[in-house]
C-alpha cells in the first residue's frame, strides 16, 4: 500500500463509487489485478463502517427499480439508518412468492434484471430451498473465490510448481432447470467455474466429469479415485467436507483390482456404462501405465487395513495441502484426518459460506476464522441471548462474542437472517475475523437447560484434550424416556408390572461417541464430562442438585459408525461433500452399534 494510507483509501473509495454499471462495486473490483485486489482489501478492512455503508447503498441502487425496491422505496434510502428503519428483518419464507415468480422466468423481482441461476439447499429443516442469484451476486462469489485462492497460494506456494496437480472434489454445478429454464445448481459446483484458467489446468478432475449430472455416487467416487491414483504428482486436496476424501481412501481396498486394471490399461472400464462423450474424455486423461499400477499394488499390499501416513506419501510423494471446512463439527473430522495423513500436512480453511453467499476470507494455516467479505455483503449481527437487542454493525463487534448473522446481498436478500451463529475470533485492524459456530436450530433443551451445540462441543473438546482421549465423532440427545431407567429403553409403557430394574429415572443427557483409539477411557471420560458440566453450567448444576436431571451417560459406538451415517445420509442427487451429520439427535442409534455404556457417576 502507498505510504500515504489515508490518501490511498480515499482514492479507492472514489474509484469504487464511480459510475453506474449494472454490476456496481463487484464489477470494479473484478477489474483489478491480483496485487491491486489484495491491496484494496487491506484498505477496505481498515475502514469497515465506511466500506459497509458504501456497499449497502450500491446494493440498494442496483435494486431500486425491482419489485421489492419499489415496495420499500430503496431510491429514497440514503443511509444504513434509513434502510434498517424501513426494511424489516426477513427469512426464507418471506421470499417464497418472489422465488416462485423468478423460477418461472420473471425479471426485476428481488433485484434488477434476470435471475442467472438458483442455488439449491436443503436447509436445516430438510425442505428444499432455492436461493436466487444475480449477475452481481455471482460476481461477488467469484471474487471471494479468487481472493481465497490467492491467500491459499500465499500460504502454500509449493503447490504452484508447474508439474503438481490438485484434486478438487465438488458438487454438481447444475442439477436441473426451473420451469422458466433457469439453471439450478450447488454453491461449490458453481465455484469450479470461478477457478482462474491458470489454476484450472492443475485440476486432476476434468470439467466433463465435474459437470456430469447422471452418475451415481458410487460411479463418481470410483472415477475420482481412478484419476487421483493415476496421478502420482497430486499435491493437495480441495474438498468442502473432507470426510469425502476419507471415505475415498477407504474405498481403495474395495475397488483395488478394478482401479489398478484401469490404470494399467489407460482406460475407463466399459462396465461403468458411461456415455460415449464422457468415456472418451476420461480415457483421454489416462495413458496406459502398467508401471504405476504395479507400484500402487506393492504400496497397497503394505496397508491391508487402510492407507494412512507413509502410505499416502508413497502413493503421492508431493502430498502436502488440504483445504476444507474446519469450523464447528468439521473440526473433529479434520482432527481425525490429521491422524491419518503424513506430517506435516497443511490444513487451510475452505471458507465460511452457504448457498446464500461466501462470507469470510481465511488467511492462516490451521485456522477456520477469516476476515469478513466486506465488499460483497452488508452484515448485521444480533447479540446472542439478548432478546430485545438491536442488530449491531460490523465495526461494533467484540472479540470472543457470539452473534446471529443477517446479510443483505447483491442477489436480493435483505436483512436476511441466516440462522447462523458466528463467533468473533479476533480483529484484523478494525475489521472482525469471524468463524461459523452453529445453526441456531442446533440447540439441546432438557427442562430449563438449553445448550448450544458449540457449548457442548467445547465441553467434549476440553475433556478429550485433558485425558488425551480422541473422539472421532459424537452425537448427543436429551433422554426423556418416561418411567424407565436408561438400560430399559426397549420396554414399552403398559407392558406389565415395573420391576426394580425399571424404576423411574429422571431425564438425562446421553453422549454417543466413536472413539479414535481402542483404549478409550470411557468411564473416566464420562465422569470428567459430568464434573465439567456441573462446574461450568449453572442451570445443569441446579437441575442435578434438585434431582430433576440424572447424571449423564456416555455410550461408546462401534468403529466406523460415523462413516456409515455419511453413506446412509446421502440424499438423492447429492454426495458426501454435501452431507452434514446432525450432532443433536432425537432417536437412539441401533443397538448393534453400541459397544459399551458409562455413567457420569461411575456406576
Amino acid at each position: 500500500m502507498p505510504q500515504d494510507k489515508d490518501e490511498y483509501v480515499k482514492n479507492l473509495f472514489q474509484q469504487l463509487q464511480a459510475g453506474d454499471e449494472a454490476d456496481g462495486i463487484p464489477g470494479r473490483l473484478a477489474d483489478l489485478s491480483n496485487q491491486e485486489l489484495l491491496m484494496g482489501l487491506v484498505a477496505l478492512k481498515s475502514a469497515p463502517a465506511q466500506t459497509q455503508e458504501m456497499v449497502l447503498l450500491d446494493i440498494l441502487r442496483l435494486a431500486e427499480d425491482s419489485e421489492i425496491g419499489r415496495k420499500y422505496n430503496f431510491a429514497k434510502m440514503c443511509s444504513s439508518d434509513d434502510f434498517r428503519r424501513d426494511m424489516p428483518i426477513t427469512e426464507y419464507a418471506d421470499y417464497a412468492g418472489a422465488v416462485e415468480k423468478m423460477a418461472a422466468g420473471e425479471a426485476d423481482i428481488l433485484f434488477h434484471g434476470a435471475t442467472t441461476r438458483f442455488i439449491a439447499t436443503s436447509g436445516t429443516t430438510g425442505i428444499a430451498k432455492l436461493i436466487p442469484e444475480s449477475a452481481a451476486g455471482e460476481l461477488v462469489k467469484s471474487l471471494v473465490g479468487r481472493i481465497r485462492l490467492l491467500l491459499l497460494l500465499t500460504l502454500a506456494p509449493e503447490i504452484m510448481r508447474p508439474e503438481l496437480k490438485i484434486l478438487s472434489i465438488t458438487n454438481l454445478s447444475e442439477y436441473a432447470k426451473t420451469e422458466g429454464g433457469i439453471p439450478i445448481g450447488s454453491a461449490s459446483g458453481q465455484a469450479v467455474k470461478d477457478i482462474p484458467s491458470e489454476m484450472r489446468q492443475k485440476l486432476i478432475l476434468p470439467p466433463e466429469l465435474l459437470l456430469a449430472s447422471d452418475l451415481s455416487n458410487e460411479t463418481m467416487d470410483y472415477l475420482i479415485l481412478l484419476l487421483a491414483l493415476a496421478e502420482e504428482k497430486m499435491a493437495g486436496v480441495v474438498c468442502s467436507n473432507v470426510a469425502h476424501f476419507q471415505l475415498l481412501l477407504d474405498n481403495i481396498a474395495d475397488w483395488e483390482e478394478d482401479l489398478l486394471t484401469d490404470i494399467a490399461r489407460g482406460s475407463v472400464s466399459p462396465r461403468l456404462g458411461l456415455e460415449p462423450a464422457l468415456h472418451e474424455a476420461l480415457s483421454a486423461r489416462l495413458a496406459p501405465n502398467p508401471e504405476r499400477a504395479e507400484n500402487l499394488k506393492d504400496i497397497l499390499s503394505n496397508y491391508p487395513h487402510g492407507v494412512r501416513g507413509q502410505g499416502i506419501k508413497e502413493i503421492w510423494p508431493n502430498f502436502s495441502v488440504v483445504s476444507c471446512w474446519m469450523a464447528a463439527s468439521s473440526a473433529r473430522i479434520v482432527e481425525d484426518l490429521q491422524r491419518r495423513l503424513p506430517a506435516p500436512t497443511k490444513f487451510l480453511e475452505w471458507g465460511y459460506g452457504a448457498s446464500e453467499g461466501k462470507f469470510n476470507l481465511p488467511g492462516c494455516i490451521n485456522d477456520p476464522a477469516g476476515d469478513l467479505a466486506l465488499f460483497g455483503y452488508f452484515f448485521e449481527f444480533l447479540p446472542l441471548g439478548q432478546v430485545d437487542a438491536q442488530p449491531l454493525l460490523t465495526h461494533q463487534l467484540e472479540t470472543g462474542a457470539y452473534y446471529e448473522m443477517l446479510i443483505t446481498s447483491y442477489s436480493g436478500l435483505y436483512r436476511y437472517n441466516m440462522k447462523d451463529i458466528v463467533c468473533v475470533a479476533g480483529h484484523s485492524g478494525a475489521s472482525p475475523r469471524i468463524v461459523f459456530a452453529a445453526k441456531t436450530s442446533e440447540t439441546l433443551q432438557l427442562g430449563e437447560l438449553e445448550l448450544f451445540i458449540y457449548e457442548i462441543d467445547e465441553y467434549v473438546r476440553q475433556v478429550s484434550a485433558r485425558l488425551g482421549a480422541g473422539v472421532r465423532f459424537y452425537q448427543v440427545m436429551a433422554d426423556t424416556t418416561p418411567g424407565l431407567a436408561p438400560d430399559n429403553r426397549g420396554v414399552s409403557a403398559g407392558a406389565g408390572p415395573v420391576n426394580a430394574a425399571q424404576k423411574a429415572s429422571p431425564a438425562h443427557l446421553v453422549v454417543y461417541l466413536e472413539a479414535s483409539d481402542e483404549d478409550f477411557p470411557g468411564e473416566l471420560f464420562s465422569q470428567e464430562l459430568e464434573a465439567l458440566l456441573v462446574r461450568e453450567n449453572a442451570v445443569y448444576r441446579a437441575q442435578r442438585h434438585a434431582g430433576t436431571l440424572a447424571t449423564l451417560e456416555v455410550v461408546r459406538l462401534a468403529p466406523g459408525y460415523r462413516d456409515s451415517l455419511f453413506r446412509r445420509g446421502i440424499m438423492p442427487g447429492k454426495n458426501v461433500n454435501q452431507t452434514k451429520l446432525k450432532t443433536i439427535i432425537r432417536e437412539h442409534p441401533e443397538a448393534k452399534a453400541i459397544v459399551q455404556r458409562f455413567k457420569g457417576d461411575g456406576r
